[in-house]
């Protein structure tokens, strides 16, 4: 090969026939023996990989000079191809038939190694291509391995170094890409499905390399079939997830700038498919941090993808799936039982959950296995087993010493990859299984879901016949199985058919396979020595193979079930490889195979924030448009389409119910927001806690509100439709009050829907309908007829005259009309109606001359339905006037005359009066006609004085033809009986028509035309009383034919008609014209006279009766109707206050939930914090604690103002120190009664808030009134009676009118009315600080923090602020505290008493004083805390909107000393900030105070005194100061000057402390000013001035004892014990033992509030000890008693040495966890026991007095890992491995604690590891927890707000734990942290505030510590119990050997002893040593009425040395 031609670029022929040579001679080698061998295979080996890296180049090089020319042109790819061949040479040479040893001698001869370095010469050629077909046959060579060699491949190369050398060689080509999917799947990667994935490190290498690809198409490639094989089954995406694909993942998706987006969202596809197997609460957190957006005001563009897989994830496919198993697929795998000597019960029951793959069912033939559930034999060999078929069906077998008996059911398939549970049961006695009973047999072989017990098959010769077996047997089987494939609902269904089988024992191998495991999934496993029933398996069935404790969720159905248990494992209750039996027998089994936990992303969002964290997404997506928003379906519309039938009735259109599918759903997915929307129904399916974390954070709300934000395009059908399946899954879910919230904030919310078209909102309306139909009652209150209104107007009406209104007003009286005529409730609408001011106020309507016609024609029509119905005679009294009608018709006219023609409106009159004058009036005589005569007088009076539409003639003329017409009618159509009345009336017309045409005639003649046609048709009516007809000749025919006037004029020219006009009608018209034209015109005259004298009187009497009437109707109708309306108006504005209220505080709400999401632990972190001082107190009333300032202000145009840079405006800022969120509605109980109520005033520190209080027999409540609310800052507060722990009166403005109130967890309130045991022993005794004295008398004299001018005042300590130590054994460093501090020099006082007596006031009013200011006022307070808000903006505001110059500025402690003693005027004292919050000094909001004028130095932090370090330093040495022996010596002095007998009268003047008038209590009555502007004057002068305490002594103070008199006086004492801390150098230590010996004792405690009633009072105090195999105990213990050598008292419990009394805590702890003192903590009252680590996840609550659970609360996801409580015993907080920590609250019953509440009142979220330790302080609201992670993070307790995170310092890069954590009194956190593998620990001290103090390196691994007081207690594993100095972290003394490793410490409560429990059980008890006196001899002393020796009643005489108890 060396002399080979390089110039071609294939290898020859004669290189392959040497390679398939070399191959045969491995092949003959390994199969001859080592003696025929003449080499080794390994020496063939090695020069064979010598020349598979050799380099031809360089040997070419020397041999000659230029190796190309010597090479030829081609030989790099010819050599590359060479190599190539060799590769597959090797690959071939594993083709043999002992592949393992050939593997083996590959492996001794460094294939990996030569391999690595092949790979790395490959880097250096220059074609890629080459080099990776090298990289392509290496990897084909790892994929020829076995598992075992592929681990060494990993371990040897590696894929870190693979993946570099794949970037190295640039571009991957697609077949390179596939031979790495090859490798994963080893073999041809699209057969994935058969082949499953072997090796998924291939595919995370692919998913790290994708950004790295330039290509697009090779990125989508890749990513598509990553989706492939990751997610073709069940087995693939668990390979995936066991291999924390999700990580690598997510790390890709981070790099989004290099993806393409098709393939970014295939990546998102396989998350989303991988999350639904099983997604970490990391993995969670990390996919939400992704969706951070790039830029302010836009969405991250994986914002749809993301939240589609989301949905993916929460949306379960199909039933239920276990999230934890045991996985049984090796062929060894089971769980080994222990043996079972004595079987405890007659039968034998078996349930388990199991899931077996598809692939998994074989075909019977030749290798069938029978796979094993269980196994339970006898040493005989007899016994029961159950096992899986080769077909994948059951077979419950029983075999005795003969037989072997079996029952199959065919009819059920279990390889479906579905969860299944399974339930046998063996009852003895019946057949065929009657041969077995399981009394008191001994099953000495048991295993689950193992090969088990194996029997070995006999020869066919000693096989007997097997028995006939007859047919199957009936139903009284044995054998209860029972099973579905289905789901657990149908659990009880039809029994399937069994087949019997029967065959000779030890011939079941042949029958049904060799045994082997489960080969599939196990969930967990109970057996009963009990026959279950069907509904006992029902009900442990019923709640699916999640549950983790069915026997508590389903106690009612199982009822004392669990006693029938005899072993129970669960996954979540073993750690491999120990199985922990769940039941009392302790049968702990041996788990062979792996334990798989899966966690649901339902759970795991409880880990990361709650439901809340998933609303940013729904925030970001109200940025989305149209343009870059995925299209809603365009075929939506179908799902909301209403019924197809065309309705009117109202019951016709509803919404359509759909049901809810994956079908349904995948159609509204491409809209984002109703993506959303499914998610949370999806995560609010049977999840109580998601829903609880909704309700608790008011999600719904925030849901509601930001969804009125989205864009009109996200708003569409399919959002209506989710929105819809989320208010059907609540329903489904029974949960009332969310359901009330979605209904009130979502479903009924017009605001979200009025943003989409009008499809949407008919589609909304329909479905707001349908859902009101279903419960009528319960929405008619809340969402009933007003509210359909308003929205009606709030949403489609804009004004009351716009036409839109007037359609919507014609529309809602439509309605009333429809119901009133069609309505089943019609009869109660006709009552309500006719109540006064109902109907009524529809009249009023017409009054509005706007109003429509149409309006105005339906209020007539609900007036006439009114009529009809109801009788008018008891309702309403009507009377029709002529007039009144024309005028009624005058104001329509005005209304309509645009709609209609002056000709339809004549007429219309006209038919009106036609009809009223003729019809309307009965009867033919004078009266009658009278009044028809007055409608002709009124029409000539109105023609006279107004201008008519037509002349009255015509008008008049037209009444008369129409009047004439009906006449005739009436006449034509008269019965006989009415025939005269109509024939007078038609004569009088014709009298009437007469003189009127003969009067107006002669005037107008065209009045006479066209009346003879109406003459000719009245004569033939009346001719009869005339009696013409007789005489008259024989007419024409009048029939109106064209021929008639020729006709008639013929016959007028006959005879007869000339005879008849002589005879008979000339005579006549004679005499009728002597009677008509004389006596008829007379007549006539006088009937017109008449009728206009009627008019006219009945004119007067209606104007009359008008103008009453419009009184009354003004009185009645349209006053009430006005204020109706301005009460709807006043209630209308009303309501839309509220709603904008409520959206307001809505979007508080959120901003404030956001702010948690956003911090810098938050899944969405993206925040800078600021702070500001917070109101939280501890007891000693230091406000200690920072808190975050939302409202943040750098003031920079207050620094300009300042500068005279800026311009002057008015200032605005955010004051306010509290801050709340939405608070939930809670229903007081209906026992709390309301006691007494009172207007007030809430005084802060920057506002006064009026409002009310209340107090009620349960609670005290205040209710803020003020109009204006800053954003997110309201004062509403709500608190318990029992949380009040005090209540002092209050000066306010000088007037004794407020009180201030204090919580137990030192809250306080200020409250200020509008209306109307000192301390002193205990500091003389030196039982109390100089500290809490001082703040005590504060708070006594009324100084309060929340009245800046009533501001805590405290003095000044030193003199001495330029040493550069400070000593304070010297008393030339302290001030004289005798003095006031302006006249400390003297020479200032000599001017101080001039000035006094040199003043004189001419007007009498002001008294003599010292001092025109004061120690203490508003300006002062904030002149100190400038630094620190809300101070800087209350000073800016004191100084009219900038900055005060910075020379008067705060800026140096040193040169304010200075001044004032050199400034006689200032008097300034000290505020109590000076001794406790260093943080005041620091300018840590960076604020621009300045520069001082001279040295132009900018005022920054405040300098110090030169003996002060740091602002901390000051304030210790300072305290220090305060505390020192000359303080205490001269304290009272200083008393006396401001709150004793030197603060008024003569000694006031003696010692120079006399002030302004104005400051003194009483000096000025506020409530006798009456002027506004002089008590406001006089109130802001007592503001600025400051106020003087009250005096509360007027003798001197006394002084306080010495040290030495205490220690006097306390020897004196019978019962006052030795504080420790006190006696370092003189502590011994005692032992108790027998507690429980040999057993580490792992809690030892005496609680702290231990009552005891009068009869009991010097009982013992019991002590608590738990010891780690959870025995209980509870002892008597008194802490001094100087008579007893070692001044204590323990009395033991007699109960922990009689195993029959003694009490142990229930229920076992999960594997792995070990039992340590933070597991457990007991109430302050010694009554109860906390404790964590159970394997369920609970925190339960045990009683110490009897022993038994009391409480079990599941609402962690993972193991409880750490408990602790406050100092108050009210909060109790617990840390868990889910990453999260939960505040508890102690249930009280009389002031004792009886459980938990069973709901946490906070989650605490931030961690990203385990939670290892936590402690809480209430009263400064700090809740800490330290994590595996290496950080502490510390949030509020009462709103559970993220505070800050703290990050221990650690020299090494290995990962840091948080073991222990504590809290002291003032806030400080002490830290324990320790490097993994526990070699490196140490402490840190932090400030309150998070400020690193100091760190104190140990040799000795902590195992337990607590502070107390000043100091810190530490038990150590090396056996050490040392104290050390809390603020130093150093060694106080010497640590005290114990010997033995310690388990636990504590302090009592008294700090007279340290009690250390040891592990080898013993009890430790540290104290002050033997007295110097103690009495001898035998020593009796009375307990409890009884006479015991001492030694019998304390069992800790003997004084502990570890040397001497060597054991």
């Amino acid at each position: 090969m060396d002399r080979e031609d390089w110039d071609s670029e294939a290898p020859d022929r004669k290189s392959l026939l040497t390679l398939g040579c070399l191959r045969e001679v491995v092949h003959s080698l390994l199969a001859s023996s080592s003696d025929q061998r003449q080499v080794e295979i390994g020496s063939v080996l090695e020069n064979y990989f010598k020349l598979l890296n050799s380099d031809p180049a360089a040997a070419a090089v020397q041999q000659g000079v230029k190796g190309h020319k010597v090479l030829g042109r081609h030989w790099e790819s010819r050599f590359v191809a060479l190599q190539v061949h060799m590769l597959d040479t090797i690959r071939d040479m594993f083709l043999c038939s002992d592949r393992p040893v050939l593997q083996a001698i590959f492996l001794n001869s460094n294939c990996f190694e030569h391999l690595t370095r092949l790979l790395q010469n490959s880097k250096v050629w220059s074609r890629s291509a080459l080099a990776q077909s090298i990289l392509i046959h290496t990897n084909s060579i790892a994929n020829s391995l076995v598992p075992p060699l592929q681990e060494v491949f990993k371990e040897r190369i590696g894929y870190t170094h693979l993946f570099e050398v794949l970037v190295s060689l640039g571009q991957p080509s697609r077949h390179l890409l596939k031979e790495l999917m090859n490798m994963a799947v080893e073999g041809e990667h699209s057969s994935v499905g058969i082949l499953g994935i072997s090796n998924v490190e291939p595919l995370l290498l692919l998913i790290q390399w994708l950004p790295e690809m330039d290509s697009a198409e090779l990125q989508v490639f890749t990513a598509d079939w990553l989706r492939r094989l990751c997610c073709i089954n069940r087995q693939t995406r668990a390979t995936c997830v066991n291999a924390a694909m999700a990580v690598r993942l997510l790390a890709t998706l981070g790099h989004h700038a290099r993806l393409h987006r098709a393939c970014a969202e295939s990546l998102v596809g396989l998350l989303g498919s991988l999350g639904s197997q099983s997604l970490s609460g990391g993995e969670l957190l990390q996919l939400l941090r992704l969706l951070r957006p790039l830029e302010p005001g836009q969405a991250h563009p994986y914002v749809g993808p993301v939240l589609r897989a989301v949905l993916g994830m929460v949306r379960k496919q199909g039933l239920e799936s276990a999230m934890q198993y045991f996985d049984l697929s090796p062929s060894m795998a089971g769980i080994a039982v222990p043996m079972v000597m004595r079987w405890p019960g007659p039968a034998f029951s078996f349930l388990a959950w199991l899931s077996l793959d598809q692939d998994q069912q074989g075909l019977p033939g030749k290798g069938d296995k029978r796979k094993q559930l269980y196994s339970f034999f006898t040493p005989g060999g007899t016994g029961l087993e159950a096992f899986i078929s080769s077909a994948g069906v059951l077979v419950v077998a029983v075999c005795t010493k003969k037989e072997y008996m079996t029952v199959m059911l065919p009819d059920y398939s279990f390889c479906d990859s579905l969860w299944h549970s399974i339930g046998v049961v063996h009852v003895p006695g019946k057949r065929p299984f009657g041969q077995i009973t399981m009394n008191y047999i001994p099953f000495t072989s048991c295993c689950i879901g193992s090969a088990g017990h194996r029997t070995t098959t006999p020869p066919p010769s000693q096989i007997s016949d097997p028995p006939l077996s007859g047919a199957p047997p009936s139903a009284r089987s044995s054998l209860g199985g029972i099973l579905s494939t289905q789901g657990w609902g149908s659990l009880l269904g039809g029994k399937p058919e069994s087949v019997t089988k029967l065959i000779s024992a030890g011939t079941q191998d042949s029958e049904w396979g060799s045994p082997t495991s489960l080969q599939g999934q196990l969930g967990s496993v109970m057996v009963f020595h009990e026959a279950l029933q069907p509904n006992h398996i029902k009900a442990l069935c019923s709640p699916g193979p999640n549950c983790i404790s069915p026997f508590k969720t389903q106690e009612a159905e199982l009822g004392d079930l669990a006693t029938k248990l005899l072993l129970h494992y669960s996954p979540k209750a073993c750690r491999n490889p120990i199985c922990l039996d769940l039941s009392p027998n302790l049968l702990h089994g041996r788990l062979t195979g792996n334990k798989v936990v899966n966690w649901d992303i339902k759970d795991m969002i409880n880990c990361v924030g709650g439901l809340p964290v998933l609303f940013p997404i729904l925030e970001q997506l109200t940025l989305l448009t149209s343009e870059n928003h995925t299209a809603a379906d365009p075929t939506g519309s179908e799902l909301i389409s209403p019924t197809p039938d065309v309705a009117t009735s109202p019951g016709d259109g509803d919404w359509v119910i759909l049901p809810s599918n994956r079908s349904s759903e995948a159609r509204l997915e491409k809209n984002l927001v109703a993506t959303f929307l499914l998610v949370l129904k999806h995560f609010l399916q049977r999840h109580p806690i998601n829903q609880e974390s909704l309700l608790h954070s008011h999600g719904v709300a925030t849901l509601g509100g930001l969804m009125q934000k989205l864009p009109a395009s996200l708003v569409d059908v399919s959002v209506l439709v989710s929105a819809q399946l989320l208010v059907e899954q609540v329903t489904y879910e029974k949960n009332q009050q969310l359901l009330q919230q979605l209904h009130t904030h979502l479903l009924f919310n017009f605001s979200i829907w009025n943003l989409g078209d009008f499809p949407l909102r008919i589609g909304h309306i329909q479905y707001m309908s349908t859902v009101i139909k279903e419960n009528r009652k319960q929405f008619r209150k809340k969402y009933g007829v007003q509210f359909l209104l308003d929205t009606i107007r709030l949403y489609y009406g804009w004004d009351s005259i716009s036409q839109n209104a007037q359609r919507l007003l014609c529309g809602v009286i439509e309605l009333l009309l429809s119901l009133l005529q069609t309505s089943a409730a019609r009869d109660q609408l006709f009552l309500l109606l006719f109540e006064p001011g109902a109907a009524d106020s529809c009249y009023a309507l017409l009054l509005n001359t706007k109003h429509s016609d149409r309006l105005r024609e339906l209020v007539f029509k609900v007036r006439d339905l009114l009529t009809h119905n109801i009788n008018l005679s008891t309702h309403t009294h009507t009377h029709t006037q002529y007039t009144g009608m024309f005028k009624c018709v005058v104001v329509l006219s005005d209304g309509t005359s645009e709609f209609r023609t002056e000709e339809e409106l004549s007429r219309m009159l006209l038919e009106i009066v036609l009809c009223v004058m003729w019809r309307g009036v009965e009867g033919s005589d004078d009266a009658a006609w009278l009044e028809r005569g007055q409608v002709f007088s009124a029409l000539t009076k109105l023609g006279a004085t107004n201008e008519l539409l037509l002349p009255v003639d015509h008008i008049k003329l037209s009444l008369m033809e129409r009047m004439l017409e009906w006449a005739v009618t009436d006449n034509r159509e008269a019965t006989a009986a009415m025939l005269p009345q109509h024939t007078e009336n038609a004569v009088r017309l014709l009298h009437v028509v007469q003189d009127f045409l003969q009067a107006e005639g002669l005037v107008n003649p065209a009045l006479w035309t066209e009346k003879v046609l109406l003459l000719l048709h009245l004569w033939q009516y009346v001719n009869k009383l005339l009696y013409m007809e007789l005489h008259l000749p024989q007419m024409p025919d009048t029939n109106g034919s064209p021929s008639f006037f020729e006709d008639f004029q013929l016959y007028c020219n006959s005879p007869e008609w000339r005879v008849y006009l002589d005879k008979y009608i000339i005579p006549y018209m004679k005499q009728y014209e002597i009677e008509t034209f004389s006596q008829g015109h007379e007549t006539m005259a006088l009937f017109w006279k008449e009728c206009y004298e009627s008019f006219m009187v009945n004119l007067h009497k209606r104007e009359r009766e008008r103008g009453e009437s419009k009184m009354r109707f003004q009185e009645q109708f349209v006053e009430p109707f006005s204020r109706r309306g301005r009460q709807e108006n006043l209630r209308y504005n009303s309501m839309l206050k509220q709603l904008h209220s409520q959206h307001s505080a809505v979007l508080r709400q959120w901003r404030g939930a956001r702010r948690s999401l956003v911090c810098e632990r938050g899944p969405w972190a993206d925040s800078e914090m600021h702070w500001r001082v917070s109101s939280a107190e501890n007891y000693s009333r230091m406000r200690l604690k920072l808190v975050p300032n939302y409202n943040y202000e750098d003031h920079r145009q207050a620094s300009a103002l300042r500068d005279n840079l800026g311009k002057r405006g008015s200032f605005t800022g955010s004051l306010d120190n509290r801050q709340i969120g939405i608070a939930g509605v809670e229903e007081a109980g209906q026992k709390e009664k309301l006691v007494l109520w009172e207007d007030c005033e809430l005084v802060t520190q920057v506002d006064v808030s009026p409002g009310r209080l209340e107090l009620t027999t349960q609670h005290i409540y205040f209710y803020d009134s003020s109009t204006e609310k800053e954003e997110g800052v309201g004062q509403d507060f709500k608190w318990p009676l029992s949380q009040i722990r005090e209540i002092h009166l209050r000066r306010y403005n000088l007037r004794r009118s407020a009180l201030e109130i204090f919580l137990i967890d030192q809250t306080n309130y200020f409250l200020n009315f509008k209306k109307e045991v000192r301390p002193v022993l205990k500091w003389v005794n030196r039982e109390m600080t100089n500290f809490d004295y001082l703040i005590q008398l504060n708070t006594i004299a009324g100084r309060t923090y929340n009245d800046l001018s009533q501001y805590p005042v405290f003095p000044w300590i030193l003199s001495d602020y330029t040493s550069e130590e400070l000593d304070l054994t010297d008393p030339g460093v302290f001030r004289d505290l005798s003095k006031p501090v302006a006249v400390l020099n003297e020479r200032n006082a000599k001017a101080v008493r001039e000035k006094y007596e040199s003043f004189e006031d001419p007007t009498g009013t002001i008294d003599r004083f010292h001092y025109g200011t004061h120690y203490s006022n508003a300006a002062g307070v904030m002149h100190y805390l400038i630094r620190v808000e809300p101070f800087t903006s209350l000073h800016i505001t004191l100084q009219s909107g900038r900055f005060d110059c910075a020379d008067r500025q705060f800026h140096s402690i040193p040169a304010l000393w200075q001044t004032l003693t050199d400034n006689p005027n200032d008097v300034k004292e000290l505020i109590p900030e000076f001794f406790y919050f260093p943080e005041f000094l620091e300018n840590q909001n960076a604020f621009d105070l300045g520069r001082l004028q001279i040295s132009k130095e900018r005022v920054n932090d405040v300098i110090l005194p030169k003996w002060a370090k740091s602002p901390e330093d000051f304030i210790y040495k300072h305290r220090k100061a305060l505390e020192s022996e000359y303080v205490s010596a001269h304290l009272q002095d200083w008393i006396d000057l401001i709150f004793g007998y030197k603060q008024r009268g003569p000694a006031a003047v003696e010692a120079l402390n006399v002030f302004y008038y104005c400051t003194y209590e009483g000096a000025v009555d506020l409530d006798a000013i009456t002027d506004e502007k002089e008590r406001k004057a006089v109130e802001g002068m007592i503001s600025n001035f400051g106020q003087t305490p009250c005096q509360l002594l007027k003798e001197p103070h006394p002084v306080r004892l010495s040290l030495e008199e205490v220690e006097k006086r306390k020897g004196r004492l019978d019962a006052s014990p030795l504080s420790i801390f006190q006696h370092l150098a003189e502590l011994k230590s005692f032992f108790v033992e027998g507690i429980n010996d040999n057993v580490p004792l792992v809690k030892a405690v005496v609680p702290k509030n231990q009552s005891h009633s009068f009869i009991t009072q010097g009982s013992p105090d019991t002590m608590v000890t738990l010891s780690q195999n959870c025995l209980m105990g509870t002892h008597g213990w008194l802490p001094y008693d100087k008579n007893i050598s070692n001044y204590f008292t323990f009395i033991k419990d007699p109960s922990v040495a009689n195993p029959k009394t003694q009490r142990v805590l229930g229920g076992p702890f999960s594997p792995g966890v070990e039992v340590t003192a933070g597991l457990f903590v007991v109430s302050h009252d010694g009554k109860l026991l906390f404790s964590g680590g159970h394997w369920d996840n609970s925190l339960r609550v045990t009683s110490l007095v009897k022993g038994k659970t009391v409480g079990h609360h599941i609402r962690h996801m993972d193991i409880v890992t750490c408990l602790s409580t406050d100092y108050c015993g009210i909060h109790l907080i617990s840390g868990s491995r889910d990453n999260t920590c939960m505040v508890w609250q102690v249930l009280q019953q009389g002031g004792c604690p009886v459980g938990l509440c069973p709901k946490p009142v906070q989650v605490l979220y931030g961690h990203t590891d385990e939670v290892l330790s936590v402690s809480i302080s209430t009263e400064l609201d700090m809740a800490v927890s330290g994590s595996r992670d290496g950080t502490v993070i510390i949030h509020t307790v009462r709103r559970g707000q993220y505070m800050r995170c703290l990050r221990p310092p650690c020299e090494s890069s290995l990962p840091v734990s948080i073991l222990h954590l504590a809290i002291s009194y003032e806030g400080c956190v002490v830290v324990h942290t320790c490097v993994e593998g526990k070699d490196k620990n140490g402490l840190h001290l932090y400030s309150v505030n998070g400020k690193h103090l100091c760190t104190e390196g140990l040799k000795e691994q902590v195992t337990d510590m607590c502070v107390s007081g000043e100091y810190l207690v530490i038990g150590s594993e090396q056996g050490f119990l040392s104290i050390r100095d809390l603020y130093s972290l150093s060694l106080c003394a010497a640590p005290m050997a114990m010997r033995v490793p310690v388990r636990c410490v504590s302090v009592t409560k008294e700090q007279s002893h340290v009690l250390a429990g040891l592990q080898d059980g013993k009890l430790i008890i540290v104290g002050v040593g033997k007295p110097a006196e103690m009495r001898s001899g035998q020593i009796t002393r009375k307990l409890w009425g009884s006479s015991k020796r001492l030694t019998q009643i304390s069992s800790g005489e003997t004084e502990y040395q570890p040397a001497c108890n060597q054991n």
